[in-house]
């Protein structure tokens, strides 16, 4: 990287970064578009809101494993290639769910759009990184995480109010058809590689310069608990439409669609959180995060849908800025292989949207509500005792 380099000042910098939010906006849409019909589908197949959850948690599982793959496979032939193929592979999909009968083939098709979707987050970053001038790149990266979460709320806006008003297989027409035009816009828009480099280290030293983290204590409360917070907030979310659905509530699909608008409190609060942190230090801002999260997740129990409003919103605030620091953290202490420090960081984040998915609806299935956010509350505050107790060591 050199004079090529894109500054924001560029034309082929504002290419690359509407190419990569377009492509972000789809690409989170699909992966969540399930999330709020998981209840319509439950009927449909006949199965049960555990078994329904396994269409979230299997494209989650999928997804997460996928990442290192790519990773791994982009430091050797190319970001730009695996970004663009991936993401017209996963509309297939899409065209696909609406003519299957069997529960299990749609889970399996779910699966494969967790694979195809990996192939946007495992290499976005490192695009940037490699095309993009030092001090245009912050601005790069916050436009595509920023459009990070404003795809995964469209997603389930649309999925939910979609499907209810019209038919689920509808939704997932439409949203094929978008997936479609944004895959061939990137086609034309997205700037080829010039700066990439390709490795020529053998697959063993990159996992071993990935999972030589795993020797570090401060990194390992890190991973423990950012999978925990997810554990708490997916659960929260597959399992909301099961339950506002219910007794006393009686509220629609579309009705419960509109509640993931809360996300929008992540992409403001994210910033934020940031700009605090500078102020008073990254330790400090992220436990706050996790005591705001934990107090929106317990106002949820309260059988009232404006409270349960405000605690999502709440909750949603409190998440995005302990996820945000977290990250940060991480990628600040690691002292060395930062991107595979990174990784791990991903890794286990996936993991609790997997466990949050599936794993949470044993307690759902018990306990109810009441159950789920129990969990929701103690293990994130369980191992977010443990990092602090730790971080404090490597305070930023």
């Amino acid at each position: 990287m050199g004079e090529s380099a894109y500054s924001f000042r560029d034309g082929r910098f504002w290419q690359l970064s509407l190419g990569l939010m377009l492509a972000s906006v789809f690409i989170f849409s699909n992966l969540y578009i399930i999330q709020p019909i998981l209840p319509i589908l439950a009927k449909e197949f006949g199965v049960s809101a555990t078994e329904s959850s396994l269409l979230f948690s299997v494209a989650s599982f999928s997804l997460m494993i996928s990442l290192l793959a790519f990773g791994f496979v982009s430091d050797r032939i190319g970001r730009i290639g695996i970004l663009k193929w991936t993401m017209l592979l996963s509309v297939v999909p899409l065209f696909l769910m609406p003519l299957v009968d069997s529960f299990y083939a749609l889970v399996f098709l779910r699966l494969l759009v967790g694979i195809f979707c990996a192939g946007l987050p495992a290499v976005a970053v490192a695009y940037i990184t490699e095309e993009v001038a030092a001090g245009s790149r912050a601005l790069a990266v916050t436009i595509y995480i920023a459009s990070n979460a404003l795809g995964g709320m469209a997603g389930r806006v649309f999925g939910g109010f979609w499907a209810e008003a019209y038919t689920w297989e509808s939704s997932f027409y439409v949203l094929g058809v978008f997936g479609l035009v944004i895959s061939l816009l990137c086609l034309v828009v997205l700037p080829k590689s010039k700066s990439f480099t390709s490795s020529k280290q053998p697959y063993s030293q990159d996992l071993k310069g990935m999972f030589i983290h795993l020797k570090n204590p401060l990194l390992i409360y890190a991973f423990i608990f950012g999978m925990m917070i997810q554990v708490s907030f997916s659960g929260i979310w597959v399992y909301l439409p099961f339950y506002l659905e219910g007794d006393p509530f009686f509220l629609s699909i579309q009705v419960i669609s509109l509640l993931f608008l809360t996300y929008s409190m992540g992409v403001i609060g994210s910033p934020i959180a940031g700009k605090l942190a500078d102020l008073y230090g990254t330790v400090r801002i992220l436990f706050s995060g996790l005591i705001i999260m934990a107090t929106g997740v317990l106002m949820t129990v309260i059988s009232n849908v404006v409270v349960i409003i405000l605690g999502l919103a709440v909750m949603c605030l409190g998440f995005f800025t302990a996820h945000s620091l977290t990250s940060s953290w991480v990628g600040a202490t690691a002292k060395h292989h930062k991107s595979g420090a990174t990784s791990i960081y991903l890794f286990s984040y996936y993991i609790g949207v997997t466990v949050g998915g599936t794993g949470v609806g044993v307690i759902w299935t018990q306990f109810g509500w009441n159950g789920v956010v129990f969990v929701a509350v103690i293990l994130p505050l369980l191992s977010g005792l443990f990092f602090y107790r730790n971080a404090k060591k490597a305070p930023l």
